[in-house]
């Protein structure tokens, strides 16, 4: 299946803005009900704020690509980025008790939930890519 929606930016808050704008007039002209449409913006969200707000090094703004494919049975996002190494398969439940308490790590959380599997990869180029299957009906 092709993608409905691919983007390349800049991790700034600004392009994360119209990468989302994008994002939302993609799922308009998709048949999806509201729950998954909310699952998706929500793992949108969560990952790219996360990359902008960590992935940086050197003081550089990581590169973003993230694209979207729709399936009978689910939805696939794709996020690849230049930033530092991460691995957000790492359970949530064993984060450090200062982000289980409210200081942030509340959001990779909500995206284990939602997803019906987490993929990733450190590629040979050195680029973050992960890979994120959603349930097309939530239940």
């Amino acid at each position: 299946m092709r993608p409905v929606f691919e983007i390349h930016f800049a991790g700034t808050l600004e392009a994360f803005e119209q990468a989302f704008a994008g994002l939302r007039l993609a799922l308009d002209a998709e048949p999806l009900d509201a729950g998954p449409r909310y699952q998706v913006e929500l793992v949108f969200e969560e990952i790219v704020a996360n990359i902008i707000r960590h992935g940086a090094a050197d003081g550089r703004r990581p590169d973003v690509r993230v694209s979207l494919e729709l399936d009978p049975d689910s939805i696939r996002l794709t996020f690849e980025d230049d930033g530092v190494p991460f691995d957000p398969r790492v359970c949530p439940e064993r984060a450090p008790p200062k982000a289980r308490e409210g200081a942030g790590g509340f959001g990779l959380l909500l995206v284990h939930r939602a997803a019906s599997s987490l993929d990733y990869l450190r590629t040979a180029e050195g680029h973050n890519r992960l890979t994120v299957t959603l349930p097309r009906v939530v239940g």
